[in-house]
């Protein structure tokens, strides 16, 4: 196994890297990113171990990286061990500060037996002032729930402890991820960053027994990190609740004259919502139960039907209708010219990226594939070509400014342009009795959140 004994060593290489990546992620993956509570970070120096939900496979590790830390400083992240298992992958991710834990599918016994070894490690980047970083769930999860959190950060703190005689003062550090969709380019980020809290109340019993002291502080740190976490907590009904987050967010904000498109008050829309419909489910579990099966048979007809929810009952005004025609005939060309110059690196970024079966794991490859290899080398052979054909260096220049430029209006104007379908096929089949059945649904739902909510 590689070693990582000087992981925690300021790299300079590694700085001017992560800068790139961080105008990537930040700038032109992201159309957005928040960063609230930034002031509860410890200062650079104090130990720290940030511990954070896991939803976004290596996004996450990214929205860290690349929001919280504006001292320079350079966490060390705690991963799963099986992506290590390859030597070329490993000596990447030992590059990018990033060590593995094994769990027992992940390897063979002598790559568990290495946890303590590492775990030590990891202390020992905490002992110095170092900060770790790492997501207790130990894997990330398909939606907006919260798992179970393992005690690895939790050995890894008390051991911290226990290598300066208890009187480090180590900082526990609750973060909440979260995005406006896992999958798409273009979409919000948001980082929440709660309160650092310590865990001098466990130390004696971490003397008497590790595994009362470990439970104890994961009780502690779930319980801080779920503070922040808009956690749909009830699976049998996982996809209505979420979906009823969705379709009341809006009206919500809307009553509460708030910011619709702002993405942490979407957030607290949600968690007000999953709390208001917790509620109904322990006061009136009959008709929170109706109300579930209301939910499912509407959201069996939107995919019956082929629509979206927001069609359903809205006005559809003809002149709405030809504005958002107009707009995409006029930006037709320049949508054509952006398919036509960035088809190669999104079609070889998009081959690879279906190859990975886990859904969760898409944004994570077309980010790295993206920002690494195919748009970077498609983008200097094509500046080269145009140069050398054109003979002049801005023609050069101002064709790839316009490549760069149309690649984003290639996303938007297919989101446009689906929302335009939509539309149409709504219009189409509004006197249909699955429309009707749906308008009816939505109705009613609605009539019953407006009295949660309201």
């Amino acid at each position: 196994m590689i070693s990582f004994d000087d992981i925690d060593k300021y790299d300079r290489q590694y700085d001017l890297y992560m800068n790139y990546l961080c105008l990537v992620h930040n700038h032109i993956y992201y159309r957005n990113f928040y960063i609230l509570n930034q002031e509860n970070i410890p200062p650079k120096g104090e130990p720290t171990l940030v511990i954070a939900n896991h939803q976004n496979g290596l996004m996450d590790a990214m929205a860290l990286l690349h929001t919280m830390f504006k001292d320079r400083r350079q966490p060390v992240f705690i991963a799963r061990g099986d992506i290590f298992k390859k030597d070329r992958v490993a000596k990447i991710l030992r590059f990018l500060k990033i060590m593995p834990t094994f769990r027992t599918r992940d390897g063979n016994v002598d790559d568990v037996r290495s946890n303590l070894g590492l775990f030590n490690r990891a202390a020992k980047v905490l002992a110095d002032g170092g900060t770790i970083v790492i997501f207790p769930e130990a894997a990330h999860q398909h939606g907006h729930y919260m798992s179970t959190f393992k005690k690895g950060f939790a050995r890894i703190a008390f051991a911290a402890e226990e290598m300066k005689d208890y009187n480090l003062g180590v900082k526990i550090l609750p973060v909440n991820i979260h995005y406006s969709n896992y999958f798409s380019f273009q979409s919000d980020l948001m980082v929440t960053i709660g309160e650092p809290f310590t865990f001098e109340e466990f130390l004696d019993m971490y003397k008497e027994n590790h595994d009362t002291a470990y439970h104890a502080l994961i009780d502690k740190a779930r319980a801080r990190v779920k503070e922040l976490t808009p956690d749909i907590d009830i699976p049998e009904y996982y996809n209505e609740i979420e979906s009823l987050t969705q379709m009341m967010s809006v009206p919500l904000l809307r009553k509460k004259k708030l910011k619709v498109n702002y993405l942490p008050n979407q957030k607290d829309a949600a968690m007000t919502i999953i709390a208001k419909i917790k509620q109904y489910k322990e006061t009136a579990p009959e008709a929170f139960t109706h109300l579930m099966n209301q939910t499912r048979d509407y959201l069996s007809l939107l995919k019956k039907t082929n629509l979206n929810h927001w069609v359903i009952n809205r006005k559809l005004h003809i002149p709405s209708i030809c504005l958002r025609i107009l707009f995409l005939l006029v930006t037709l060309p320049f949508f054509l010219f952006g398919c036509i110059n960035n088809f190669v690196p999104r079609y070889v970024t998009k081959h690879f990226t279906d190859k990975v079966k886990d859904p969760m794991l898409h944004s994570s490859f077309q980010y790295v594939i993206g920002t690494l290899l195919t748009f970077p080398i498609w983008y200097l052979l094509l500046i080269a070509v145009v140069w050398i054909v054109s003979k002049h260096f801005w023609i050069a220049l101002l064709y790839i400014l316009l490549t760069f430029g149309t690649a984003f209006l290639v996303h938007h104007y297919k989101i446009q342009l689906k929302k335009l379908l939509a539309i149409f096929r709504a219009r189409y089949i509004r006197h249909s009795d699955d429309y009707k059945r749906l308008s009816e649904l939505n109705g009613e739902i609605e009539e019953t959140m407006d009295t949660l909510l309201f």
